[in-house]
Formats: structure tokens, C-alpha cells, sequence
């Protein structure tokens, strides 16, 4: 089993193209070799992989009504329908393929016949970060895109401003999600976005369009006092910054620069909170792993971080885990 203090497991350690090579079956094979927690010998772990294949593909069997189905998807039918062979020479291939990437081990007699299978301390490394990746990539950040537009129009009409006449957006990270600039393009006239240079360069091939990049110049944003109705920033970042200031920096310069009874809009989110459950325990510890490199805020929090910033006054407000601060000069 995995030592905590020999070996750390963060989401970046593996990445999808170290594992790229390994196959479904010898993914299902390693957890199976997992839930034993001691050596198993080869033939049992294969019934146990060959029974659980056989299992799975009869509910989908069990499940496809062809009259449900819509036109077109008759050869992803026939191929859900369809026999899929595991042999035992497959599976003793997959075991040596997976001894070699040190992921199992083998238990040999004086004879150096293979006697019995165990899993190593970076099997359940591997487990788990596929695990954070498919959850991360697959479930939460497509939920987040999904809404965070639509969030964010929002928190636009609770500030009763329908369009601004010029807007900053400061953002923080490497990669710039061009929907986003869309959706800042509705709700004004004149869009800028601060962020590294490289970051802007690469998002432009992508299509930004009537935007405009601003910058740093001795750690001051280029733009003069009382220039912007309104900045947008991403404040849940731990470690992110531009080169040479901190967020709350940032925060404080774009009180300088957005004009009288403008506003600072900052976008974050609050703990997420323990449960005491069976089943969702270990989601919500994998969940905190994923995002132990935001920082979480409570309301009051927020508004603090608003007011020492050089806002006039700051309310907050909430939607499914995202919060909101909004500050006026």
C-alpha cells in the first residue's frame, strides 16, 4: 500500500499520456488486484477479471432496445452486442506488461516460477489519479464551464448594469477560455484583458476578436486612474499571479483604475464542506486534493478582501458553491 510520507500523489504526478498505453482491461485488472490487499495467485485474479467483463457487457446487452434507438447508431449497437474475448494469454500479457512498469509484482519459488500477484506502492498511486483525472476533467470542470458564463451574466444583472463602456478582465492562469471572452464581449463596448503575454498570444489564434491586451509596466496596470467602468478578476487562485504582484496587488490596482461608483467584481468559491457519508466521503477528500490549490472564502472574507482593497462598499452573493463579491469605489 502507498506510504504517504515516501511517496506524494498530487494530480499533476501522472498525467494522461504516461498511461496512455495501457489498456481498459489491465486498468480494471490492477484494481481488482488492489481491492485483494495481498498477493493472489494469477489463475484466481483472471476469473475474477473474466467474470466481471462477462458481467458488465450482459447489462448492456441487457439494456439496448433496439426500437429506442435513434437512426445511425446501428454499428455502435452491433459493436456493444458484440462477443469481446478475454484469454487467458491476453491477460498473462497484460500481468507482464504491467510487471515491467513496476505497477505489480511478481512472487516467484526457488524455482523462479511465478507463484502468486501483488499489487505494488504505485498501483494505487496510478488508481487514484485516474480516478482524480477522470473526475477533474470529466465531471467537474465541464460542469463549472457550463454555468460560468451564465453565473456570470448574473452577477452582472444583480449589479443593475446592463452594459459597460469599457471592461478589464484579469486573468491569472495559463490558458484563456476563449467562451469567456464571448460572453464579456455582450456586456460591453470596449473588452480588455490582462494576462501574460504568451497566455494572450495563444488564446488569439483561437479567435479573439476586438479585444484588446493591456499590461504591466513596474507593477502597475498601463491604463490611467478612473479609465475602467468595470474589472472582472478570478480570486480563488493560491499561487497564480502576474509577474511580480500578488492578487491582492491586483486588487487594489483595479480600484485605481475603474472610475467613480465603478466596479470590481471577484469570483471565488466557499469551502467545500466535510460529509459524513458511506459513500462520499472519499469523493469529497478527492475532490479537496484536486483543488487544494485554490483558496476558499467565506462571505465576510470576501467583502474583507474588497474594503482593504479600496472599495467604497462590497456585498457578496452566492450561487451552488461559486461566490461573488462585488465592490464600488
Amino acid at each position: 500500500m502507498t506510504n504517504t510520507n515516501e511517496i506524494t500523489s498530487p494530480i499533476e504526478s501522472i498525467s494522461i499520456r504516461d498511461i496512455g498505453n495501457l489498456s481498459i482491461v489491465e486498468l480494471i485488472l490492477l484494481q481488482k488486484l488492489l481491492r485483494h490487499g495481498r498477493p493472489v495467485i494469477r489463475h484466481v485474479l483472471f476469473n475474477e477479471v473474466s467474470q466481471f467483463l462477462i458481467s458488465e457487457q450482459s447489462k448492456v446487452v441487457d439494456s439496448i432496445n433496439s426500437k429506442n434507438l435513434p437512426a445511425g447508431v446501428q454499428k455502435f449497437q452491433q459493436f456493444l452486442k458484440s462477443e469481446k474475448k478475454f484469454s487467458s494469454s491476453s491477460f498473462y500479457y497484460s500481468l507482464d506488461n504491467l510487471e515491467g512498469k513496476g505497477l505489480v509484482k511478481f512472487n516467484r519459488d526457488k524455482n523462479s516460477k511465478v507463484e502468486s500477484v501483488e499489487a505494488t506502492k504505485y498501483t494505487e498511486i496510478l488508481n487514484s489519479t485516474i480516478l482524480k483525472h477522470i473526475i477533474k476533467f470529466g465531471i467537474l470542470i465541464p460542469e463549472q464551464d457550463k454555468f460560468l458564463t451564465e453565473i456570470i451574466k448574473e452577477a452582472i444583472k444583480l449589479i443593475e448594469e446592463k452594459k459597460f463602456g469599457t471592461l478589464l478582465y484579469i486573468w491569472l492562469r495559463d490558458f484563456i477560455k476563449v467562451e469567456f471572452m464571448n460572453t464579456f464581449s455582450t456586456i460591453t463596448e470596449n473588452l480588455f484583458i490582462l494576462s501574460r503575454e504568451e497566455t494572450f498570444e495563444k488564446a488569439a489564434k483561437f479567435g479573439l476578436n476586438n479585444i484588446q491586451h493591456t499590461a504591466l509596466f513596474n507593477d502597475t496596470i498601463r491604463e490611467p486612474d478612473n479609465f475602467f467602468d468595470a474589472v472582472i478578476i478570478p480570486y480563488h487562485f493560491r499561487d497564480k499571479s502576474l509577474p511580480g504582484m500578488t492578487k491582492q496587488q491586483i486588487l487594489k490596482e483595479a480600484f485605481r483604475i475603474i472610475k467613480s461608483n465603478g466596479v470590481v467584481i471577484i469570483h471565488g468559491f466557499v469551502p467545500i464542506p466535510n460529509i459524513d457519508h458511506g459513500i462520499l466521503n472519499i469523493f469529497v477528500k478527492w475532490v479537496k486534493e484536486i483543488y487544494k490549490g485554490l483558496v476558499f472564502y467565506t462571505e465576510e472574507e470576501f467583502k474583507k478582501e474588497l474594503l482593504s482593497a479600496g472599495a467604497n462598499n462590497a456585498e457578496t452573493f452566492l450561487f451552488k458553491g461559486h461566490l461573488f463579491g462585488v465592490g464600488r469605489k
